[in-house]
């Protein structure tokens, strides 16, 4: 597969936008179903104008869109493919830890003196 320099410029802005704590908690917030502002900021205890931040910025990378429905704006997840992204990701790191935890972990048997001296 051949990726243009716009396109890498694309993957990069998304992969931004997935940087950061607060979207991924919306995300996956709106995965079970879409919220507006408000919801969003009691559910997530997140200030609204901070919401509002994050979802502009995953609305500009076509993660998130809005629908309104008379004077409210009810956001939900556009690209549902981002989970699959987040999986594969997650399993990476659990991978890690898992392999750190257990090159930490200390023998069972008991240790050889290093110096050759009881």
């Amino acid at each position: 597969m051949r990726i243009s320099p716009e396109m890498i410029g694309r993957v990069v802005e998304r992969l931004r936008a997935l940087a950061d704590e607060n979207r991924i908690r919306l995300l996956l917030r709106l995965k079970s179903s879409p919220a507006n502002v408000s919801t969003l900021t009691q559910d997530l205890g997140i200030a609204q104008a901070s919401v509002s931040k994050h979802l502009a910025i995953l609305r500009q990378v076509g993660i998130v869109e809005v629908e309104r429905k008379g004077t409210q704006a009810f956001y939900r997840v556009r690209d549902e493919t981002i989970f699959g992204l987040c999986e594969i990701v997650c399993n990476g790191v659990i991978r890690y830890v898992e392999e750190e935890h257990a090159a930490l972990t200390l023998p069972t048997t008991p240790a050889v003196p290093v110096s050759g001296r009881d």
